[in-house]
């Protein structure tokens, strides 16, 4: 078996053509036909030739890399993300540099201060709190950023969102359009935009429908289950004629934990309880019951964040390349699963809600 790797002089010999005819059709120059460049990429893969990453950076001062800045791997969120970033990477030839910081400050602070190691040609950051002066230091930074979901706005960088408060606006309406008035918000962390943003949804669709909005149901949360179990028994110890009928969560896993909490207290969802999340994780379908959720595209937020990065390094021209930053902006869907029924639905004996799958239906007799 030939180890040997095949070089572009191999394909060019083979095809009878210059060298620099095949790099040009590798690299997409537009003075090369489109027909020539079929031909050459055809011969390439058929001989096996792959690019050699490390001396086309050389040439071009790139390291075709780019580098995924995240809190975690292990939540289901984050990990949905760095699919949709990898799937567009790889097809564009790029090799994706992983970074992983735990939501500490303190680690996201030592990512960013490599930049000017040049490790990777461009960044898509997902952090939790930046202070606005490193924010500004990074809009001048020589490569090009592209923030998901970012939680300062106005600087100049490309970013990836989705439209919160009509996602949570969805989730209010169906609970009311259920019967529900006394519905409880556990929001996300105080700093966070997209939990401001959410909560701003939930308010709107209160006002919309004539309802005004209780604060003391507007209950304090972070990003994980155990928040949604605090969240939960603060529910429980409500008196009764104060209690909500129906939560929604800042997110799937405030959910999750919320339902946990509420079950081994004794209560029934969606008889007890009704209950909407948001993100519309993996784990939403395997609970019991399946999880009403506001679904987000988040394979797409990753992906679309890493068009723009490779759209960026395209044709950025010197180092300001984050200015006149463009924006991709995503909406969220409702997906109505078992979680959620009319107060009181299965007294008045028209609950239908005990088969598999989504959009299941409600109704009261």
């Amino acid at each position: 078996m030939n180890d040997v790797p095949v070089t572009i002089k191999d394909v060019a010999r083979e095809l009878g053509v210059a060298h620099s005819t095949v790099s040009r059709a590798i690299h997409n120059d537009p003075r090369i036909s489109a027909e020539t460049r079929s031909r050459v990429l055809a011969m390439a893969e058929k001989m096996g030739y792959r690019p050699n990453a490390a001396a086309r950076g050389l040439v071009c001062r790139r390291m075709q890399a780019i580098g995924l800045v995240i809190p975690a791997v292990a939540d289901s969120f984050f990990g949905q993300i760095t699919d949709g970033v990898d799937r567009v990477t790889y097809d564009a030839g790029f090799s994706l540099s992983l970074y992983v910081t735990h939501g500490e400050l303190r680690r996201e602070l030592d990512v960013l201060s490599r930049l000017s190691e040049r490790r990777v040609d461009g960044l898509i950051l997902m952090v939790r709190r930046l202070p606005r002066k490193l924010l500004l230091s990074l809009a001048e930074q020589p490569i090009p950023i592209v923030f998901v979901e970012p939680q300062v706005v106005g600087l100049g960088f490309d970013c990836v969102r989705v439209d919160n408060r009509d996602g949570e606006r969805q989730a209010v309406r169906h609970l009311l359009e259920l019967g529900h008035r006394r519905i409880a918000f556990i929001s996300g962390p105080k700093d966070s935009r997209e939990s401001r943003e959410r909560l701003a949804g939930y308010r709107e669709a209160l006002l919309t429908a004539g309802v005004t909005p209780d604060p003391q149901l507007v209950l304090p949360g972070e990003y994980t289950e155990a928040a949604g179990a605090a969240a939960a028994q603060r529910v429980l110890e409500m008196p009764a004629e104060q209690r909500p009928t129906a939560l929604v969560a800042f997110n799937d896993r405030i959910a999750i934990g919320a339902m946990s909490a509420l079950q081994q207290a004794g209560l029934e969802i969606p008889r007890d309880m009704s209950l909407v999340g948001y993100d519309d994780i993996l784990p939403a379908t395997y609970v019991r019951p399946q999880l009403t959720t506001v679904h987000q595209p988040i394979e797409e937020m990753g992906a679309a964040a890493a068009r723009l990065l490779i759209d960026r390094l395209s044709r950025r021209r010197g180092p300001r390349a984050n200015r006149n930053g463009q924006e991709v902006l995503l909406r969220a869907a409702l997906v109505q699963r078992q979680s959620t029924a009319p107060p009181g639905a299965d007294r008045l004996g028209g609950f239908v809600g005990q088969g598999q799958g989504e959009e299941v239906i409600h109704s009261i007799s």
